[in-house]
């Protein structure tokens, strides 16, 4: 008869789970040994807990699939705790599981004891202990309904370790509409739906901001037709930058952070908004600001019916399946386009990037992160996933590469933003898109957290291509200080070779030491036969004028 251990591998198996990425520890052995026993699944051993629960992060957002990570009890789960929570704000589905001690030492101060179920309460949007064997394929089956239906989230489950020990018969079987997501399309209702068209039709600058759930919908190539079916310019937010490709109506990031000028203006001058897949939080609004509260009619589009009218007074709600909505709206409103002229969209759009020209050619060194936005870009597929840290790297990316196909290429932690996201989440990438290029976009400062999971590109030779933005500092954190207090503290550290670093670890590195070297150096990382690395000294975001940054500037 199996053991509890083997019945959880046996039931993620029946899901179709292909990875699994954890870390080892004292009251895993079980697992463990269940693991090495099949071949259904692979196991991807990272270097830290964070670390695999990003992976999962990243692989949930790149496939159809739930990410799965787990790790052992103590710190295990502690240090868990952060890319799980990371993964339920951001609304990705990812099923987080910890060993623990057995049962029967509960309360009485074990090594590695405590709670976590109540740990992992205010970060998750399902979590349990399963505390008898015969419970393990039922819960684990209910994680995966909770993780993929509604509002995407991340679960957790506590596996004791005498459960994973104990013998059962109880019965292995997946919820097959669970195993990928979205399992579920509802529709608004119609009404709301004609509501939602005529308003769009009587509208003279209407515009749409697309947010994250345009992912979790896999509705990019819908949004992108009904945009030019009616002529909408659409926005995106940070997190869905790059959605609808290089359509004429992309009028790429709004708001705070890696924005473009024209397209804050854009979403200034509407009459009224489509909001698509966005909780419309504080960065893309700049702190409900733009618009104001009032200052357009608000038709929210969202698969939960919370989020709706949650900052502002809404017109419409279509709560519902974002990709069902987009279609259905599509057949109601008819051809009653274009609403906004593509021509005087590109002429806003030639006028922005006109602002940058010189530095996507400037020879500074440091390198200015324009120049390398721009070879990176003339070197990559079109196809190709970056996967960015949230600091230096991202408003540059996020504003001026030009994603050019409609869907996700591109992945970064804005929920939390914690630093070190980008070197494991590109595991994960490489997991869910074994056929395209993968870039980690990594800050010096993230590097010192996560560098160490080099040794996982290593050890599995994954086609994983760093750029480290090197400027000795947590240079974000820098630019802010100056920029409001005019004083810089605790934000610089010492100069490091990371491409030397890089090569302890087995991967190939390349260190820049001029603008000219950038291009050819990134070009023969990327055609690298396994992992590599570019280290490349760029300016801090304080001594660059220009940067797609407004939270940058004191606030009146």
């Amino acid at each position: 008869m199996p053991n509890g251990a083997e019945v959880l591998v046996a039931t993620l198996a029946a899901h179709n789970v292909e990875y699994v990425f954890g870390v080892c520890g004292d009251t895993s052995v079980d697992l463990y040994r269940a693991f090495s026993e099949q071949e259904e699944l692979t196991h991807v051993l990272a270097r830290d807990e964070r670390s695999a629960a990003y992976m999962a992060d990243a692989y949930a957002r790149l496939s159809d699939k739930p990410g799965i990570c787990e790790g052992p009890s103590g710190g295990g789960a502690t240090y868990q705790l952060a890319g799980v929570s990371e993964a339920n704000e951001s609304s990705v589905p990812v099923v987080s599981m910890n060993t623990s001690i057995p049962i029967r030492y509960r309360d009485r101060g074990v090594l590695t004891e405590l709670d976590q179920k109540a740990l992992y309460d205010t970060v998750t949007k399902w979590n349990t202990s399963v505390d008898h064997a015969e419970q393990v394929p039922r819960l684990l089956r209910q994680a995966f309904r909770e993780t993929t239906t509604g509002r995407p989230g991340a679960t957790h489950l506590s596996f004791p370790m005498n459960v994973l020990n104990d013998e059962t018969d109880a019965e292995v079987y997946a919820d097959e509409n669970a195993a990928e997501y979205p399992p579920y399309r509802p529709t608004p209702e119609q009404d709301r739906l004609k509501a939602a068209a005529s308003l769009l039709a009587e509208s003279e600058r209407p515009v749409v901001v697309a947010g994250g759930g345009i992912h979790a919908s896999r509705a990019w190539h819908e949004v992108r037709a009904f945009a030019e079916q009616v002529g909408l310019p659409v926005g995106q937010t940070l997190t869905s930058a790059g959605c609808i490709g290089d359509s004429p109506y992309s009028i790429g990031v709004v708001g705070e952070n890696g924005s473009r000028r024209y397209a804050n203006e854009i979403v200034r001058e509407a009459d009224t908004l489509l909001l698509l897949g966005t909780a419309v939080e504080s960065v893309w609004t700049n702190k409900w600001s733009q618009p104001s509260d009032g200052a357009a009619t608000v038709i929210h589009a969202d698969i939960e019916p919370a989020s709706i009218g949650k900052n502002y007074d809404t017109e419409v709600a279509l709560p519902g399946d974002l990709r069902k909505t987009v279609e259905a709206l599509g057949d109601l409103v008819g051809d009653i386009g274009p609403m906004w002229d593509p021509a005087d969209l590109q002429a806003r759009h030639d006028q922005w990037i006109r602002e940058f020209e010189d530095a996507f050619d400037a020879d500074d060194v440091p390198l200015r992160p324009e120049r390398v936005v721009a070879d990176a870009a003339s070197v990559l597929e079109e196809d190709a996933v970056l996967v960015s840290d949230p600091g230096t790297p991202t408003p540059y990316f996020a504003s001026l590469y030009p994603f050019s196909e409609p869907g996700r290429h591109w992945v970064v932690n804005r929920a939390h933003g914690e630093l070190g996201y980008a070197i494991p989440g590109a595991v994960g990438a490489a997991c869910a898109c074994p056929d395209q290029q993968v870039v980690a976009l990594s800050g010096d400062g993230s590097f010192g957290i996560a560098g160490t999971e080099l040794e996982t590109y290593s050890r599995l030779d994954l086609p994983i291509t760093v750029v480290v933005f090197n400027n000795n500092a947590f240079s974000w954190i820098e630019a802010g200080q100056q920029n409001y207090s005019g004083f810089s503290f605790g934000v610089e550290f010492s100069s490091l070779d990371h491409a030397a670093i890089a090569e302890e670890y087995g991967v190939a590195g390349f260190r820049v030491e001029s603008a000219e070297e950038f291009e050819d150096a990134f070009q023969a990382a990327i055609e690298v036969d396994g992992p590599s690395l570019v280290d490349v000294p760029t300016q801090p975001l304080p001594s660059i004028d220009n940067v797609p940054v407004d939270w940058l500037e004191p606030e009146a």
